[in-house]
C-alpha cells in the first residue's frame, strides 16, 4: 500500500479568502459588542462582570501546509469593562477553514501565559457550530497550572440576522483548594462596525 503524499501542495488555489471561509465568512469585519457577560471565579466563589468587547478579524492568505489548505482570519480582542480603559481582557489567534475536511479551528493566546487550539467541525454553510479543547490542546504557565488549571474550553458560536454573531463560551477550571470544577463562562452578541480588508493575495 503506497503511504500517502504529505509533501504536495494543491494547485490551483484561489486566493480570495473571503469567498473561501465557509463559516467563518460571516465573522469577518470589525465588531462591537456592549453586552457581554463574565463569570469568573473569585475567592467568594463567583464574581459576574459586565464588559465591552471590540474585535478585529481580517482574512490573511490561504495557508498551505504539505496538501492542506486553510483560509483564515487574523483576530484580536480587546475587553474593558463598561466606562473604564483599562484592558479586562486581550485575546489575539486565528480562525482557520479547511474545506476538505470540514473543520473549523481556534488558535488562541491570551496575556497570562496560556495558549488553547479549539477544533470543531460545520457545514460551509453552518449558522451555528462547536469548537472545543481538551487538556492536550491548552498549554499554561506554572501559575495557571497549578491555582486555576484549565481542563476544557468550549465555545459555541451562531451567527445572527443581519451583520451580528454570538458566542457563548466555557472555560472549565480546576481551581487549587476546591472540589468542584469552575465553570468560567463568557458571552456577548457583536455587531459590525466595519467591513473586512482582503487579503493581500486579492487585492
Amino acid at each position: 500500500m503506497e503511504a500517502p503524499d504529505i509533501f504536495t501542495e494543491p494547485a490551483n488555489v484561489d486566493p480570495n479568502t473571503l469567498a473561501n471561509l465557509g463559516p467563518l465568512r460571516p465573522m469577518a469585519g470589525i465588531w462591537e459588542g456592549r453586552g457581554g457577560k463574565d463569570e469568573h471565579p473569585a475567592a467568594e466563589g463567583r464574581e459576574d462582570d459586565a464588559y465591552v468587547e471590540r474585535v478585529e478579524m481580517q482574512p490573511i492568505d490561504p495557508q498551505l501546509n504539505g496538501p492542506q489548505l486553510f483560509y483564515g482570519l487574523r483576530y484580536h480582542v480587546h475587553i474593558v469593562k463598561p466606562g473604564e480603559i483599562e484592558m479586562f481582557h486581550d485575546q489575539v489567534g486565528y480562525w482557520l477553514w479547511e474545506p476538505a475536511t470540514k473543520t473549523v479551528i481556534q488558535m488562541l493566546a491570551i496575556p497570562r501565559a496560556q495558549v488553547a487550539l479549539a477544533i470543531g467541525f460545520a457545514e460551509p454553510d453552518a449558522r451555528e457550530f462547536e469548537l472545543v479543547a481538551g487538556e492536550r490542546g491548552i498549554a499554561s504557565g506554572p501559575f495557571l497550572e497549578q491555582a486555576f488549571r484549565t481542563v476544557e474550553f468550549r465555545i459555541r458560536v451562531s451567527i445572527g440576522p443581519g451583520d451580528t454573531w454570538s458566542y457563548d463560551q466555557d472555560t472549565v477550571l480546576q481551581v487549587r483548594g476546591r472540589a468542584e470544577l469552575f465553570h468560567h463562562r463568557d458571552r456577548n452578541t457583536l455587531i459590525r462596525v466595519a467591513p473586512p480588508t482582503p487579503n493581500p493575495l486579492a487585492r
